[in-house]
């Protein structure tokens, strides 16, 4: 049970590894409770488990135990600047195998002390330096992130999310498998005041895989109510001075000229979501048809760039749109024909306008849609290979595995196991691996979207019988 709870805690599955220590009793469940309540955010019941243990006081040169280490925490936590000082000084004493958990500490610590600043720049070392991709800590990470995204330039907020949703779909499980992290992500930005932040990474993410339930739902969400000014003045724009030049002038081109530069115009300097910077919103309005690169995540064009389907698309709609007006236009004017000229106004600018902007949009969808299958065979077909891989033993590799690779882990891999694993919050199950005879716990993910594996310890090793007397050749 004890390796099962240190193996939660190493995928931060805090509320499975607090039912897990709480059915522990040994020298290291206390230890294990406290680390747990600590990283919830309940720093003063940390501080009752410890001191119970009689673990209360830490010496004035720094922690020696990793117990005093977590005193220091909850007490920086609870808002004492003296501590939060020694706590961060002691970072440069503590050897490197207790590296990462002193990271762990201190940025439960910072955040329980209002230095977000400090907190960010943690969870920043564990991702980068450590590797863990947990959505405890990768939800952090990516909020400090994507709020940190410049305010002036929309090819650069681009970019700062397009990263954030590669970390997300770099990650085990992937959204669409279970959005546990991108819903912690998008969680965060919404406590700090960044509701364009959330939308936009949402957007992004459903924007690089196959559709899910989940992650449409978190899109909805955070979908921002556009300014319906913000498109009905450009287009109103648009219509009047094409009628007014196909009237005044007996031609329309001038028109979609000023209309044309009205709707530039309400994307450059009108941001279409109130409360937003143009910068966001020109990210918001380049997102819906940018391809990603593969690797680093960052958008392969700008977001004024042409793209040949949707190019292609508006052209073929301008041109049918023009001559479907233009031949309009002649008929209606045949005095013979009796049609009011607003009618006949009416009418040519929805040809002039209304089957340019309509292919415009087809092409733009077709393009997204087919940019997004291209992306989705080529995440399956990284998947099927690494999934190939999974009836390999990872006894001595992995303390805890997670997602389709668990899932498939534990049926080709492992066996079942006689017993039932005590755990009531979730569904579990004891597997046994047949090379090694360690026994995994299999259970689900908080949002029981995936499966979470759990090492157990190696089986013990039966004592030696005692030596019989006058055996093994001696006298």
């Amino acid at each position: 049970m004890s390796a099962w709870a240190r193996a939660a805690e190493d995928v931060d599955d805090l509320d499975l590894a607090a039912t897990l220590w709480s059915q522990v009793d040994d020298e290291h469940a206390v230890s294990g409770r406290a680390r747990v309540a600590l990283l919830s955010g309940d720093a003063a019941g940390a501080l009752a488990l410890l001191a119970a243990a009689g673990v209360a006081d830490v010496p004035a040169d720094g922690p020696r135990s990793l117990d005093q280490l977590v005193v220091l925490g909850c007490r920086a936590a609870q808002g004492r600047p003296d501590d939060l000082s020694r706590l961060v000084a002691a970072g440069a004493t503590l050897p490197a195998q207790l590296r990462l958990l002193y990271l762990y500490v201190l940025g439960a610590a910072a955040e329980g002390a209002g230095r977000q600043d400090l907190a960010d720049g943690v969870w920043r070392t564990v991702v980068v330096e450590h590797g863990v991709r947990t959505p405890h800590v990768l939800s952090r990470f990516l909020a400090s992130w994507v709020q940190g995204r410049p305010g002036t330039d929309g090819r650069a907020v681009v970019t700062r999310v397009a990263e954030a949703a590669h970390e997300l779909v770099g990650a085990v499980p992937r959204p669409w498998e279970d959005a546990a992290a991108l819903e912690a992500t998008t969680r965060e930005l919404v406590a700090r005041g960044d509701a364009a932040g959330a939308a936009l990474l949402t957007t992004t993410v459903s924007r690089l895989g196959p559709r899910s339930e989940a992650v449409d739902a978190l899109v909805s969400a955070h979908a921002p109510r556009r300014r319906t000014l913000q498109r009905a003045v450009p287009v109103a724009v648009l219509v009047v001075a094409v009628v007014v030049s196909a009237v005044v002038l007996r031609h329309g081109l001038p028109g979609f000229a000023i209309g044309g530069a009205a709707l530039w115009a309400s994307r450059r300097w009108w941001a279409p979501v109130r409360g937003w910077s143009l910068a966001d919103g020109q990210a918001w309005d380049g997102l819906v048809a940018l391809r990603f690169d593969d690797t680093s995540g960052a958008p392969r064009e700008r977001t004024s760039s042409l793209r040949l389907l949707p190019s292609l698309a508006a052209v073929a709609g301008l041109a049918v749109g023009v001559a479907l007006g233009g031949w309009w236009w002649q008929w209606s004017l045949d005095p013979a024909r009796h049609v009011p000229w607003q009618v006949s106004g009416i009418v040519g600018g929805l040809c002039w306008f209304g089957i340019p902007a309509l292919a415009t949009w087809a092409g733009v969808r077709g393009d997204r849609e087919r940019r997004r299958r291209a992306d989705v065979r080529r995440r399956t077909e990284a998947d099927a290979t690494a999934l190939a891989q999974a009836a390999t033993c990872r006894c001595w590799e992995a303390s805890a595995l997670v997602g389709s690779y668990a899932e498939r882990y534990a049926a080709a891999h492992l066996g079942a196991a006689a017993g039932a694993a005590p755990v009531s919050v979730r569904a579990a199950s004891v597997r046994v691996c047949p090379l090694s005879g360690m026994r995994w716990m299999a259970t689900t993910s908080v949002t029981g979207a995936s499966v979470v594996l759990l090492r157990g310890p190696a089986p013990s090793v039966p004592a030696p019988a005692p030596a019989v007397p006058g055996a093994g050749g001696y006298l």
